[in-house]
Parts: structure tokens; C-alpha cells; sequence
């Protein structure tokens, strides 16, 4: 019973890493203007809120988007940064319930954008975002069946757009955790999909490194490819990531939370620690 609990203790923790602190990226930089849908006007009706955004200025940026919306704006752009503001003020309470609530509000804006705009590359991507962000409240099976519609809509978005980084950054999470789900996980995963998903760590780093070269800037990509270089027993490879990730300016909400997660493994290595995946 005890190990059984500590299976279920490690999915809750995997699982809500699905894109999580990475998953959980949701910042301005994901969701990228698409040039299916980004005309001069557009981008200008979006720009106080974006220049918000950027100053991780949640709430007035919320506001702001709400306000263009009870005006008549409903194009996806706007309805992915709506799901996207709702999503970031998830890490600003404590309340599970609060949190929830918001991540709730977030994947129903996600779903609308996909419905208005369904060749927008963002729209898929918030999608998943969203899922990912609300798999932790879910039981084992529900997770796992988040984990699926995370993978899709991921798909999908970089089909759309091949220079989304963070759809390969989703796409290399979810492989990571795939190809390292316990033995319990492996049992709950065979029950929803019929068998266990195509997933491995070599794939991980395949997409993380996609990632990377798209956008090297993003502290996110490094951390989480050091931890997949950790799985696979590349201690020199990990540390090269997690130094690189630490050394980036934080420019993004989660950034710190994913610099405490590759300071806390890189402490680990330093400290000759034997090889583990480390969690979130």
C-alpha cells in the first residue's frame, strides 16, 4: 500500500509538470501572433494589452482583453490571450480551488478560439496548454486522458506552424513523461489508450532541441531538455542545460519556478547524487 501510494504521489507530480512548470507556459511568448490573423488592426487593438503582458502585468492585461471582447472583438488572437491571462493568474493564488476555477475558464477561451480560428497555429497550442495546466486536479485516469488531448492539440499546432517552439517544447515534455510513467502509471495509460503511446526520451530531446534552436532565449527549453539528459543517464549533458537555463534573464512568469528546478538538479549533480528524474 505504501509503494502504491507513493506511484500515485509521483503521477500527481509528473503529471502536473505536463506542461506544467513547462506545460504551465502560457506567457505572451507561446502564443505568438499568426499570420493568418494578425493584420495591422489586429496587432494594434492587441498591443496595450501585450505591452501589459510583457510586464507581467496579468490582471490589467485580462482586463483589457475583456474589455475588447464586451465590444465585439472575438477573434482567436484575442480568445487565446484571454485563456492565456486566466492560465497565468493560476500561479498567483495558493487556493486549489481558485486555481482550478481559472485553469476551467482558461480551456473554455481556448476552445472558443479553436472554433473561430481553426487554421491558427496558437489556438491549438492554448489548447493544450490549458489541459496541462488543469491536469493536476485530475484523477490518474483523467490525466492521462488530458495527457492525450495535450498531445493532439500540440500536434496540430506545429503542423500549422513548424516554428512554434513551444509546441515542440510540449510535444518534448510530454514524451519525457510518457516513456517514464511507473509501473502503475504504465497499467492506468494501457486502460486508456488500449496500449502504452509511442513515447521516448530520444524523441524528448529530438523535439526539445527544436525547441532550442527556435528560440534559445527561453529558459524553458534548457531546463526541461536537462532533465530529459537525466532520464537517459547524460550527466555532462544535463549539467550543460541546466547551466545555460540558469544563466538566461527570467523574462517569463514561470521562468524562476523552472530555474528552481534545474538549480535543485544541478545541485544534485554537483553533489555526485545518483541518477534520478527529478520532479517539479
Amino acid at each position: 500500500m505504501t509503494r502504491f501510494k507513493s506511484s500515485v504521489s509521483k503521477m500527481k507530480s509528473r503529471m502536473a509538470i505536463l506542461v506544467a512548470a513547462g506545460l504551465l507556459l502560457c506567457g505572451a511568448s507561446p502564443l505568438q501572433a499568426d499570420d493568418t490573423e494578425s493584420t495591422d488592426s489586429t496587432i494594434a487593438t492587441l498591443a496595450p494589452g501585450d505591452a501589459l503582458e510583457v510586464k507581467l502585468q496579468t490582471k490589467e492585461a485580462l482586463q483589457l482583453y475583456l474589455d475588447l471582447e464586451k465590444s465585439g472583438e472575438t477573434g482567436g488572437e484575442l480568445l487565446c490571450r484571454i485563456a492565456r491571462e486566466y492560465a497565468e493568474l493560476m500561479l498567483d493564488t495558493d487556493s486549489k480551488a481558485e486555481k482550478q476555477r481559472l485553469g476551467e475558464i482558461a480551456l473554455g477561451y481556448a476552445k472558443r478560439a479553436v472554433a473561430v480560428s481553426p487554421t491558427n497555429a496558437n489556438t491549438y497550442l492554448a489548447v493544450s496548454i490549458c489541459y496541462g495546466r488543469l491536469a493536476v486536479f485530475q484523477d490518474n485516469k483523467k490525466k492521462l486522458e488530458y495527457a492525450r488531448e495535450i498531445k493532439s492539440n500540440a500536434e496540430e499546432a506545429l503542423r500549422l506552424n513548424p516554428k512554434l517552439d513551444y509546441a515542440d517544447y510540449v510535444l518534448g515534455a510530454w514524451n519525457y513523461e510518457m516513456a517514464n510513467l511507473n509501473i502503475v502509471l504504465r497499467d492506468v495509460a494501457r486502460v486508456v489508450y488500449g496500449k502504452l503511446p509511442a513515447a521516448s526520451n530520444e524523441k524528448a530531446v529530438e523535439y526539445l532541441l527544436q525547441a532550442i534552436e527556435l528560440a534559445p532565449q527561453r529558459v524553458a527549453h534548457h531546463i526541461e531538455l536537462g532533465r530529459v539528459y537525466i532520464a537517459m543517464g547524460q550527466k555532462d549533458l544535463a549539467r550543460a542545460e541546466f547551466e545555460k537555463g540558469l544563466a538566461l534573464p527570467s523574462l517569463e512568469k514561470d521562468d524562476e519556478v523552472n530555474k528552481t528546478v534545474g538549480r535543485t538538479a544541478l545541485d544534485k549533480l554537483n553533489k555526485k547524487a545518483p541518477p534520478a528524474i527529478f520532479h517539479r
